[in-house]
């Protein structure tokens, strides 16, 4: 039985391949990646960049070189943010989802505070989704220097229409970055096809990595400064920042261990056990539920396999805790570090206890969750 239902916060259980990965990596000696000529350093910088065209893939960019690798997501969010020309321009204004994650509002706000920018909020609905037929009527102007878009939200699992949202962004003329943090595993982002100009994810979530690893896309380099600079094995004669890409964004030794096993992950992905709609129908299920209330996607197919959940009397803490030290399940309860999302849903006095699914789960797993809840509700 997996009683494991906290992916959202990191991914349980791994691949064997990348386990075996991570065993047996320093069997040989290993130099760092592209500065060695030795056939072990050549071979797992081979892996490294097979990894990199699978994610290519996954995100449709044709430019693979555009993908740089970084220890998560809120790295990648951060070399954007801070490093991308036009927010250093006082007056400019960022817009953003509803459902954004700290790790898009705190460095904003900090960039809010220390380069006279500002940011706002999409029109929405009450589940967090982008209201695409009011972008046009509340568009801040053409001061507008980026659009941030978490794809899917890590309260509700609510999934952002992104290709409607898209068109009218681009028919405004607003660059557009996406927090895919949430993602791997479910969905493509055809970010080319989409004409996507920034993408973030993470390793250790839905492509079932080792944490400590990550990465971004950036469709044009030379509109971002990279946030660190030093030794990349290009150039080394100069003292210069290269221009070449990855290299350009990927100073200093990376973390190659990590990266391996990563490629092994994402190499062996596994097929959700749990289909959308029957997760949907669990769903329903947990919101009958005498004073249950399950915060979703308001659309069916734009359930992610996410979920929060709050109860009229128990507080998700209560929650949570019953139904760990009854019946060993593993959830998280909280803010989640999105207490922009939290605001927008109404649930920020509190937290949510907060259910997410592993390609691991079975219908019989998820059976076994909802007997704990109705046993911690109907029991306390």
């Amino acid at each position: 039985m997996n009683r494991y239902f906290d992916n959202a916060t990191t991914s349980y259980p791994k691949p064997e391949e990348m386990k075996r990965v991570l065993a047996h990596f320093y069997d040989v000696p290993v130099g760092s990646y592209g500065r060695s000529a030795d056939e072990a350093t050549l071979s797992i910088t081979l892996k490294v960049e097979e990894l990199r065209d699978r994610l290519a893939a996954w995100l449709d960019v044709s430019e693979a070189s555009h993908i740089l690798f970084c220890e998560n997501a809120t790295f990648g969010l951060n070399a954007i943010l801070k490093g991308y020309k036009p927010l250093r321009k006082p007056g400019s204004i960022v817009w953003i989802s509803p459902m954004e994650h700290n790790a898009v509002m705190r460095p904003l706000t900090a960039l809010c505070a220390g380069n006279g920018i500002s940011y706002r909020i999409m029109p929405h609905l009450p589940d967090g989704t982008i209201d695409t037929a009011r972008l046009a009527e509340e568009w801040p102007g053409s001061q507008t220097a980026l659009a941030c878009i978490n794809l899917e939200s890590n309260v509700n699992g609510m999934m952002q229409p992104i290709e409607s949202i898209a068109n009218e962004l681009h028919r405004l003329g607003v660059p557009i970055l996406c927090d895919a943090t949430q993602l791997p595993g479910t969905e493509r982002i055809e970010a080319d096809r989409l004409g996507i100009d920034f993408v973030a994810f993470t390793g250790h979530k839905g492509l079932l990595g080792p944490s400590g690893t990550g990465g971004y896309f950036i469709r044009h380099p030379e509109s971002v400064e990279p946030l660190t600079a030093g030794g990349n094995g290009v150039h080394s004669e100069s003292m210069d920042i290269t221009v070449e890409m990855p290299d350009r964004f990927m100073a200093g030794t990376p973390n190659m261990l990590g990266l391996v096993a990563l490629a092994e992950s994402v190499a062996h992905l596994p097929a959700y056990g749990i289909t959308q709609e029957q997760w949907c129908d669990a769903l329903d299920e947990m919101a009958e539920m005498e004073g249950l209330t399950v915060w979703r996607s308001a659309d069916r197919k734009r359930q992610g396999y996410v979920c929060s959940l709050t109860h009229e009397t128990l507080l998700p803490s209560e929650t949570g805790d019953l139904l760990l030290h009854r019946h060993g399940l593993i959830t998280r309860t909280g803010l989640h570090c999105a207490p922009l999302a939290h605001r927008t849903l109404g649930t920020d006095k509190t937290g949510t206890v907060r259910i997410s699914l592993s390609p691991y789960h079975t219908s019989q797993d998820l059976q076994l969750l909802l007997t704990g809840l109705r046993d911690v509700l109907h029991n306390r």
